[in-house]
C-alpha cells in the first residue's frame, strides 16, 4: 500500500482578476518571504492542483499560521495547519478524523465539519464526508453540530490520493481576503 504525501500545510492562493497565470509561483515567494526567518529553505511538495500549495514545515505550522497574518501577501488567500495525512479513503478519513478528535475534544463541545475536496477520483461529494462523520462524531464522541459558532473546526483537505486533516480552533485557520 502506497504512504501518503506528508505535509503539514496548506496553502490556497486566488489569481488576480486579468492575471495570466503564475500565483502559485508568486504563493511560494510570498511564503518563503514571509517565513525565511524561521525556517529556510521551505521544503514544498509537488501538487497537481492548481491554486494549491503543499509544504512540510519543521517549525509549528500553527506558528506559520500567525506569521503569516501578520505578513503582506497579496495571492495568499487561505493557510491550513495539517495534524495528520492519510490516503485518500472514507473509511481511513472518518477513523483518522475521529480519533483527533477524540483526543483533542470533551463531550459536548460544538464542532463543525468543513470538507475541501480536489480531485474526485476516491470521494465524490464533500457532503458524503462532512455529513457522515458529523454523523459519527455525534454518537461516538456526543459533540454537537454548529455549524455557526463552533468551538472546533474539524477541516478535511482533500487533495487527490492523500488528505490532510485537524482538529482546530476557528482562529486557527488564516483566511485572507
Amino acid at each position: 500500500m502506497k504512504i501518503p504525501e506528508y505535509f503539514n500545510l496548506l496553502v490556497t492562493v486566488c489569481g488576480q482578476k486579468g492575471g495570466v497565470g503564475g500565483e502559485e509561483l508568486v504563493g511560494m515567494e510570498e511564503l518563503e518571504l514571509a517565513l525565511q526567518d524561521y525556517e529556510s529553505p521551505l521544503n514544498i511538495k509537488d501538487c497537481e492542483f492548481p491554486n494549491v500549495i503543499l509544504v512540510d514545515l519543521a517549525m509549528d505550522p500553527r506558528e506559520a499560521v500567525k506569521v503569516l497574518e501578520n505578513s503582506p501577501t497579496t495571492v495568499i488567500s487561505k493557510v491550513v495547519p495539517i495534524e495528520i495525512v492519510v490516503r485518500t479513503r472514507k473509511d481511513s478519513i472518518l477513523e483518522k478524523a475521529t480519533a483527533l478528535a477524540k483526543e483533542k475534544t470533551q463531550p459536548g463541545d460544538s464542532f463543525k465539519v468543513i470538507c475541501n475536496l480536489r480531485g474526485r477520483k476516491y470521494i465524490k461529494t464533500s457532503d458524503e464526508i462532512i455529513e457522515d462523520l458529523s454523523e459519527l462524531l455525534i454518537d461516538k464522541l456526543n459533540l454537537e453540530r454548529d455549524d455557526n459558532n463552533p468551538k472546533w473546526i474539524i477541516q478535511v483537505e482533500v487533495v487527490g490520493e492523500n488528505t490532510g486533516i485537524s482538529i482546530l480552533k476557528p482562529d486557527e485557520i488564516l483566511k485572507k481576503t
